[in-house]
């Protein structure tokens, strides 16, 4: 239902395109244009150049690309003011008597538009300009779209304020990660200046290296016929995880009975993408099953596993394992035991390990909160834009403004 003083309209009727102000440049181009005026396509800034077309406030919606199709997770539209240049692959829409820019920024942030699509080819879609004038649009009063773009614009500034908290959280946990893991920063120890040197860089004089091989086993269990053990998955950013549970659907085969077993306590990592950071703690269930492109081991004493799996997810030994795949002996871009075993890691003592690993995981709780921060907020804001672009939720004008 239409709110009181409100309009139903199309784009073509109610906003300015002005499409005659892109500029179009490929790479090559924008190479010899270097400069500080930003070049916008159809999801964000390209390139910076050294003149500007456009000296305005304007919104740029795509004209063509993939992106259309996720428009949940991501906006479909931009906002700028001031000077800039848009590509020929958006459409730039300016201000009208009728429609504020901000205002179609947000009505069509996360709109989906694929009726109003066409194919341009395998997994690519054209949203063309006719299409865009025929896009309904609903408009307050000029002024009610100015508070209501003022309010989002507020929870916008606020969730990028805790987008950059979380971002430099996880910054200084890779670099803490490192420092400490590498015997660079000591909690009450040896002093770290005494060092001993090997092909895997410096270490405290009293660590050891060691070979992965030495300090765990591979295992190679398989699930017996009575087993009903979940089956997990291998991710880059949340590791082991149940995967009917992760994906909302079923990934696997239907036959399990190749499966390997993973107990808990265990290591699994993807044989072939280790080097993309597939490596995960198996602290889920008793046992899971994961798939046989998967290798399973287990640890030894001394090793604490917390301190171990911190290890091997950094980026350091993400480089160690791009190399080590490279090298292989099978050379079919995956790192199997025989090779994953031989490669080298740094053993402090048990004590220290576990330090260690207590102080990176306090380290993960912050990084971890700052990010659940992001998505309330994230979650609190779709919810209210939803109520304010339908007019559910009024914002209240001053009586000069509500006669505008």
């Amino acid at each position: 239902m239409l709110p009181e003083g409100w309009m139903r309209s199309t784009v073509g009727e109610a906003c300015a395109i002005k499409n005659n102000l892109r500029l179009p440049l490929n790479v090559e181009q924008r190479s010899e244009l270097k400069g500080s005026y930003p070049y916008f396509g159809p999801t964000g800034v390209l390139d910076y150049i050294n003149h500007y077309r456009i000296d305005e406030e304007f919104a740029v919606i795509g004209e063509d690309g993939d992106h259309f199709l996720k428009y949940r997770e991501k906006p479909m539209t931009l906002h700028f003011s001031g000077k800039a240049n848009v590509n020929n692959h958006a459409h730039v829409i300016g201000a009208s008597t009728r429609c504020s820019p901000k205002w179609f920024y947000y009505w069509f942030m996360h709109r989906d538009l694929t009726p109003a699509l066409s194919r341009q080819g395998v997994g690519r879609y054209k949203l063309t300009k006719k299409a865009l004038c025929n896009l309904e649009i609903w408009l307050p009063p000029l002024s009610e779209q100015r508070s209501i773009a003022q309010v989002l614009a507020t929870w916008d500034a606020a969730i990028e304020v805790s987008r950059r908290d979380a971002t430099a959280a996880k910054k200084q946990l890779d670099a803490l990660a490192y420092v400490v893991l590498m015997g660079r920063r000591r909690f009450g120890q040896a002093d770290s200046s005494a060092v001993q040197e090997s092909q895997y860089g410096p270490i405290p004089s009293d660590w050891r290296y060691v070979c992965i091989g030495d300090i765990a086993t591979e295992v190679s269990l398989r699930p017996g016929l009575q087993d009903a053990w979940p089956v997990l998955s291998c991710t880059k950013h949340d590791g082991l995880v149940d995967s009917l549970e992760y994906f909302k659907k079923r990934v696997f085969s239907e036959d399990t009975s190749k499966y390997k077993v993973a107990p808990r306590g265990s290591f699994v990592y993807a044989t072939n993408h280790i080097e993309e950071g597939s490596l995960g703690y198996q602290d889920l269930y008793d046992a899971g099953l994961v798939s046989p492109i998967y290798t399973v081991f287990r640890t030894e004493p001394p090793v604490c596993d917390a301190y171990l799996h911190a290890l091997l997810k950094t980026e350091h030994y993400r480089q160690i394992f791009a190399a080590a795949t490279n090298a292989s002996v099978d050379r079919r871009g995956s790192l199997r035991w025989r090779d994953f075993r031989a490669i080298k890691v740094p053993q402090p003592p048990l004590d220290e390990q576990q330090l260690i690993a207590g102080v990176l995981a306090d380290a993960r709780r912050e990084v971890h909160l700052l990010q659940q921060q992001v998505t309330a907020l994230e979650r609190e804001k779709s919810a209210l834009m939803s109520e304010l672009l339908t007019g559910k939720r009024r914002v209240r004008l001053p009586t000069v403004e509500a006669a505008v």
